[in-house]
């Protein structure tokens, strides 16, 4: 993930868009976004009250990670037609991304607030994931009893086994028609932190407890958890245990617990390359991102190829074989750790665009709306990457 530094904000976004966030945040009226040079309006922005720049930086963190990952901004623009809100023809003629980004902070807050929430979600790190599948495919408890029912037993268990998570909370979001997102709040060991005072420039050690964050994210539809803790495995079988106790009334066995559920690696090969699959309204399929590692001169090296825009939809394999070639470095080697597919939709008389994101343990498929998320299903289902439904 790229480090943030809000300098490449203020340098990628045009000045009128730049006037428009700060006259919104109240601040730099000082400033001729027209007739000022760049390093004089960064200047001003080092200036800012910490009070304010706080919160600046969190709206201008959100705009980097949305114009830094082209996916987030699809399933924007998809939501937005979902649900029939008219972006705006004066969107369509904006070229920067941060500009886009700005775009839809400061005229469709709804859509903005929904999807930074979620960006949050499917930015946790992969290997923190595990999958339960083939579960019932049931409507779950969202009911204020069934959440207490569920952090009551996870808070019990945390307490008995590390005597942490006495305090809980449980909040429920729908994500899209059958998804459900439950976000679990532990209350973990008090410890010092260092912080700067809000009132000087001392620095402060403060005793705190902070939050064990968790997450649930069922789909109704195929009868799926995905579960994510930063205890392993044997904590996952657990929780999931749980989730299914009290969330969905079933009783759950151990071997259901999934930690690599998609196998990206079969798509290093140019024969297993992803292809339209007309009869549900794919007609067009590639890879624009594709990252994987190999052992070379005693250590692991890691490649990440990313395409905007491909005429041939096998491009992407042109450009790993030039480099492994040049690298004499055989195919068998290579591990595959990251994969973008991007698929061209013709779905109701409409044409729609959808990017998967996949690892060996996370999908994006679950951030998408309804209609599309159950194409992409058949389609990694169909081209052999998800391989759950041959594990059990």
């Amino acid at each position: 993930m790229r480090a943030y530094n809000p300098m490449t904000v203020i340098r990628q976004t045009s000045r009128h868009i730049l006037k428009m966030f700060f006259v919104e945040q109240k601040c730099l009226e000082c400033l001729d976004f027209d007739k000022d040079k760049l390093y004089e309006i960064q200047d001003a922005f080092r200036t800012l009250p910490e009070k304010i720049l706080r919160k600046v930086e969190v709206v201008m963190r959100n705009v980097f990670n949305f114009a830094g990952n082209e996916s987030i901004m699809l399933r924007v623009l998809d939501d937005a037609q979902q649900q029939e809100i008219e972006i705006g023809t004066e969107f369509a003629e904006l070229k920067s991304k941060y500009d886009r980004a700005f775009y839809i902070y400061l005229h469709h807050r709804d859509l903005w607030d929904k999807h930074c929430a979620f960006m949050q979600v499917d930015n946790l790190p992969s290997r923190h994931w595990c999958r339960c599948p083939n579960l019932p495919k049931r409507t779950p408890a969202t009911d204020e009893a069934a959440r207490l029912e569920l952090g009551r037993q996870i808070s019990a268990f945390f307490w008995q086994k590390q005597v942490r998570g006495k305090k809980y909370m449980i909040e429920y979001q729908r994500r899209n028609n059958d998804l459900h997102y439950y976000f679990v709040y532990l209350s973990d060991y008090a410890n010092s932190y260092e912080a700067w005072s809000e009132d000087s420039e001392e620095l402060e050690r403060r005793n705190e407890t902070r939050v064990i964050n968790m997450v649930f994210a069922y789909d109704e539809h195929f009868g799926t958890l995905d579960t994510y803790n930063l205890g392993g495995k044997n904590i996952a079988i657990v929780l999931q245990k749980i989730f299914c106790d009290a969330v969905l009334g079933h009783n759950l066995v151990d071997k259901q617990i999934l930690k690599s559920a998609f196998d990206i690696d079969r798509l290093k090969y140019r024969q297993n390359m992803p292809h339209a699959m007309p009869h549900v309204g794919i007609t067009r399929a590639w890879i624009s991102c594709l990252e994987f590692h190999h052992y070379g001169a005693g250590k692991r090296r890691t490649h990440r190829m990313t395409l905007d825009e491909v005429i041939r939809n096998d491009e992407i394999y042109s450009v790993m074989e030039h480099d492994l070639d040049r690298e004499n470095i055989a195919l068998s080697l290579v591990s595959v750790r990251f994969v973008r597919v991007m698929l061209e939709i013709e779905l109701n008389g409409n044409k729609r665009r959808m990017a998967i994101e996949l690892t060996k343990n996370s999908c994006t498929l679950k951030s998408n709306a309804d209609d599309l998320r159950k194409i992409g299903e058949l389609f990694i289902q169909e081209h052999e990457i998800d391989v759950q439904p041959n594990l059990f």
